[in-house]
C-alpha cells in the first residue's frame, strides 16, 4: 500500500481529525448546571416544606437522591448528567409537593366535611330532646 496509512485517505483521516476533535469540544464544553441545579435544590426544599417526605415519600426520595447524584456528577465534572439529574430531581420534587399538598388538603376536606356533620347533627331540631 502505498501512501496509504492505518486510517485510510488523506480525506478520511481529515474527517476523523475533524470528528475527534468536536467531540472532545463539545464534552469539554458543556457548562456547569448551575441554575439547574439551583432550581433543583429549591424544589426539593419546596417539597420538603409541604411534608412531602410523609405524604409523597417516593417522588421525594427519588427527587433527594437524584439531586445528590447530580451533586456527584458536578464533582466529576460530568455537567451533561449533571444537568439532566438536576432537571428530573427538580421535576421528581414538583410532584412530590403537589402529592403532599393534595394530601393535605384531602384531609382537610375530609375533615371540615366531618365538622360540618357534626354541626349539623347538633342543629337539627329532630335531634334535639323535648323539654
Amino acid at each position: 500500500m502505498s501512501g496509504a496509512s492505518a486510517f485510510g485517505s488523506p480525506w478520511r483521516r481529515a474527517i476523523l481529525g475533524a470528528s475527534i476533535t468536536l467531540g472532545v469540544a463539545a464534552c469539554a464544553g458543556d457548562p456547569p448546571p448551575d441554575a439547574e441545579m439551583a432550581r433543583a435544590d429549591l424544589a426539593v426544599s419546596q417539597a420538603e416544606d409541604a411534608n412531602a417526605g410523609n405524604h409523597a415519600p417516593g417522588p421525594y426520595a427519588l427527587a433527594q437522591d437524584k439531586l445528590e447524584r447530580a451533586r456527584e456528577a458536578v464533582a466529576d465534572g460530568d455537567n451533561l448528567a449533571a444537568r439532566r439529574l438536576a432537571e428530573q430531581a427538580a421535576a421528581d420534587a414538583q410532584l412530590a409537593e403537589a402529592q403532599a399538598r393534595s394530601e393535605v388538603a384531602r384531609q382537610n376536606a375530609a375533615e371540615l366535611r366531618a365538622n360540618i356533620g357534626t354541626l349539623r347533627e347538633e342543629l337539627d331540631p329532630r335531634g334535639r330532646p323535648t323539654s
